[in-house]
């Protein structure tokens, strides 16, 4: 009898240090040749006390951050920027082009910033969508050959939005995703559409994670690389560094759901806490200045 009771602690000992070490070494299994490349669709010109509640009144200029997941079984786009139309025409975004401010640089065409990196828009598989305002999804018509992964409930309000939330959707920019009439499936585009968590690709290495609070369906992703370790990257589930360290929200007409951005900053603690993950935020200037941009990247 005490020889099997010793044999159980050893057991659960085993069994508790291999939970307690699994944040730390769930990347392990990440396939080699996996990177990750940080790009942005220009900047915007925006008050902070937009993004943040409470900010002094000022002007501050962030980046519109988009993201390429080079892995063996598909290229992944997260987000897709502002739409390159508004590099031409500064009426596509109607007063909110004023407003915004946005950076038209030919340079900072999508198909641009991927080719330098080595990529066509025909080379990417897959593209998720943290959300579908004019900064996220704006190119997606550009990828016709990929599988839009978003969620269900982001589609349905990215068409017709409750009121008070309907400024930062630009139908246009993804209008093309919607079948012509007279069809009976209503996406023309192949799309997987949910309503909760996906492991893309079962391996752990690039995680969708579901997190309502910036819109009604707002999503990140992890990405565990092999040798860099998971990296969070939060669409606008959190916009600043100093939102999530402060629990801090952004105006009411960015916070479709405030108890669900909170939520979603305290996922993002835990994934920071637990598997020392990095965090870059889509429109955090100081992060994105303290990372590699394409064409550097991450293993």
């Amino acid at each position: 009898m005490k020889s099997s009771f010793k044999w159980m602690l050893a057991s659960l000992a085993i069994v508790a240090g291999w939970c307690l070490s699994l944040g730390a070494t769930a990347w392990a299994g990440s396939p080699e040749g996996m990177r990750l490349y940080v790009f942005s669709s220009g900047w915007l010109n925006i008050d902070k006390s937009a993004l943040q509640t409470g900010a002094a009144p000022g002007r501050i200029q962030i980046p519109v951050a988009f993201f390429l997941i080079k892995h063996p079984k598909g290229n992944v786009l997260f987000d897709t920027g502002n739409n390159d139309r508004i590099i031409t025409d500064p009426t596509y975004w109607g007063p909110m082009a004023a407003s915004l401010d946005p950076g038209r640089s030919p340079d900072v065409a999508i198909d641009v910033q991927l080719e330098k990196a080595g990529f066509k828009p025909s080379d990417i598989n897959y593209v998720i969508l943290g959300h579908m305002h004019l900064d996220h999804a704006g190119n997606v018509g550009k990828f016709p050959n990929a599988t839009i992964v978003v969620q269900r409930d982001e589609i349905t309000n990215a068409f017709w939005p409750p009121p008070g939330y309907a400024g930062p959707y630009i139908t246009s920019d993804f209008a093309m995703l919607r079948s012509g009439l007279g069809e009976s499936m209503p996406n023309k585009y192949k799309v997987i559409e949910l309503n909760g968590d996906l492991d893309l690709f079962g391996d752990g290495s690039v995680y969708i994670h579901r997190s309502v609070g910036h819109t009604p369906g707002s999503e990140m992703v992890v990405v565990r690389l092999p040798k860099t370790g998971p990296v969070v990257l939060t669409s606008d589930a959190c916009y600043l560094m100093e939102n999530l360290t402060k629990n801090l929200l952004p105006s009411v007409g960015l916070a479709y759901d405030p108890a669900g951005l909170l939520r979603g900053y305290a996922w993002i603690k835990h994934m920071r806490d637990v598997e020392g993950a990095d965090v870059i935020f889509a429109h955090d200037p100081e992060t994105f200045k303290a990372h590699k941009h394409s064409p550097e990247y991450y293993e």
